[in-house]
């Protein structure tokens, strides 16, 4: 069976491959914008399935124009998926490493 380039997304993006990531999006840019089953982007789908340190992952799919504001089938975004408890250390690095800023006021990404 024939995989497609978004299948080859999901499983580069589980598999935390950065460089062949990388490679594919710069390949095929629409790919960006593609969707999981769960209505995940990549961003979404990082946040959400991807385990242990993913912040050099989640700053390139921002770079490369993942829409923040986008929502899953279960009407989640990125803000409140980084709010879910096994996002706590990703939050934790992607403000120590000046990825994101939360506005202090509204606690926007």
């Amino acid at each position: 069976m024939w995989l497609s380039s978004s299948d080859l997304l999901f499983i580069f993006l589980q598999k935390k491959q950065c460089k062949l990531i990388k490679h594919l999006l710069k390949s095929v840019l629409f790919l960006i914008h593609r969707f999981d089953e769960a209505g995940n982007d990549a961003l979404l789908y990082v946040c959400l399935t991807v385990g242990g340190c993913r912040h050099r992952l989640v700053e390139y799919l921002i770079t490369m124009g993942c829409d923040l504001q986008r929502k899953n089938l279960k009407g989640e975004d990125f803000t409140e998926t980084l709010q879910l408890a096994r996002n706590r250390e990703l939050l934790k690095k992607l403000i120590e490493h000046e990825i994101i800023r939360i506005d202090n006021d509204s606690g926007e990404v």
